[in-house]
């Protein structure tokens, strides 16, 4: 495979990751945020801030992109750009779903399954990338462990900042 190419697409690939991962985070952020819907309650109501959220996080992302784009490709948004655009949205969009629809489908217990869904694909992402650089399983869990402690440092206060 031609080199240029086999970069092209790993670019892609982190892009689509790396917004994959922003919105799984900003989601858990909502996600504790948010009252848990009792039973009978409006979880279609949860399930849709949690669904809009993730898609004004991507809106938000592509005005951004395309702005700082443009200022730095002389006011052109290129075919490289709108791949990477394509990768951001393709990331990020199944996160919007994984978040919403255990809520939508599950109630009370959904709103849990989705902040834990959440979680371990962040949890998951971080054990291979201690893996691919070469830590051993026990590293690469006490990696995912120490990340999961961050994680839920960054929830904590804003969440504190929210309140």
């Amino acid at each position: 495979m031609d080199v240029a190419v086999e970069e092209r697409r790993g670019e892609e690939f982190r892009e689509a990751l790396t917004m994959g991962l922003y919105v799984s985070l900003s989601l858990q952020t909502v996600a504790l945020a948010t009252p848990t819907p009792d039973v009978g309650e409006d979880r279609a109501g949860v399930a849709l801030t949690l669904f809009l959220t993730a898609v004004g996080l991507l809106l938000a992302h592509q005005v951004a992109f395309r702005l700082s784009t443009k200022l730095t490709n002389r006011g052109v948004v290129d075919v490289g750009s709108v791949a990477l655009l394509r990768a951001q949205t393709l990331g990020g969009l199944p996160v919007a779903f994984i978040a919403s629809v255990p809520v939508l489908l599950l109630g009370e217990i959904g709103l849990t399954v989705a902040e834990l869904t959440l979680l371990a694909f962040v949890g998951v992402v971080g054990f291979l990338a201690a893996r691919s650089g070469g830590a051993s399983r026990t590293h690469a869990l006490v990696y995912v462990i120490g990340l999961v402690v961050v994680i839920a440092a960054i929830l904590a206060l804003k969440i504190a900042v929210n309140h």
